[in-house]
C-alpha cells in the first residue's frame, strides 16, 4: 500500500513487510490487489453472519407464510425483493464496487434473474402447510450461498484480470430469453382469460 523506490520494486519480496511483490502470473501486485483479498475475507464473514441471523428469520417467515395458504404465493415476490436487497446491501456491496463495469452488470443481472426463477417458486412453496417450510428456508440459504459464491469467484477473476467466462454469458442470455418467453406466455394467458370472461358475460347477458 506504500510507494516503493524503483530499486525496491525490482525485488521479489517487499523489503519492508516481506510480502511478495508479484502475483502468481509474475505481474506486479497493485494496491487494489490487497483490497481484493480483504474484501473476500470480509464478505465471507458477513456471509456466515447473514446465515446465522437469516436462517432463523426465514424459518419464522416460512411458518407465517404457511398460515396464509394460497395468499403466500402473492407474498412470495415481496419476500424475494427484500431478500435480494439484503444480499446486495449487506453481503456483496463492497465486492461489487471492485468489479469492472461489465462484470458488475453480469453479477447484478444474474442475481436478479436467479432470485426470480428460484426465489419466487421457493418462497411460494411455503403456501403448503408444514411441508413448504423446508423449501422456503432452503431457498434463503441456497440463494444467499449462490450469490456469495458467484461474487467471490467474480472477485477472484477480477483480481486475475480475466475476462468474462463463456458460461456466464450463455447463462445470462438464456435466463433473459426464458424470462421474456415466460412474460409473453403470461400476457397471452391473461388475454385469453379476459376474453373468456367477456365471452361468458356476453353469453349470460343474452340469455
Amino acid at each position: 500500500m506504500e510507494p516503493l523506490a524503483l530499486a525496491e520494486r525490482t525485488a521479489e519480496r517487499c523489503p519492508r513487510c516481506d510480502r511478495p511483490l508479484l502475483d502468481e502470473a509474475g505481474r506486479e501486485l497493485r494496491a487494489i490487489d490487497l483490497r481484493y483479498e480483504r474484501t473476500a475475507e470480509h464478505q465471507h464473514e458477513r456471509f456466515l453472519q447473514l446465515l446465522l441471523i437469516g436462517v432463523p428469520v426465514a424459518l419464522v417467515l416460512a411458518i407465517g407464510l404457511s398460515a396464509l395458504h394460497l395468499a403466500a404465493v402473492a407474498v412470495a415476490p415481496l419476500v424475494v425483493v427484500v431478500h435480494l436487497i439484503v444480499v446486495r446491501a449487506w453481503l456483496v456491496r463492497e465486492a461489487m464496487r471492485l468489479l469492472g463495469t461489465a462484470r458488475r452488470r453480469f453479477v447484478r443481472w444474474l442475481a436478479r434473474l436467479g432470485f426470480l426463477w428460484i426465489g419466487v417458486p421457493g418462497y411460494g412453496l411455503a403456501a403448503t402447510p408444514l411441508l413448504g417450510i423446508v423449501p422456503a428456508v432452503a431457498t434463503f440459504a441456497g440463494l444467499t450461498a449462490a450469490v456469495h459464491a458467484y461474487t467471490s469467484w467474480s472477485l477472484t477473476r477480477e483480481s486475475q484480470r480475466a475476462p468474462l467466462a463463456g458460461w456466464e454469458k450463455a447463462l445470462l442470455w438464456g435466463l433473459a430469453l426464458a424470462t421474456l418467453v415466460a412474460l409473453a406466455g403470461l400476457a397471452v394467458l391473461v388475454a385469453l382469460l379476459g376474453w373468456s370472461a367477456t365471452a361468458i358475460a356476453d353469453w349470460l347477458a343474452s340469455r
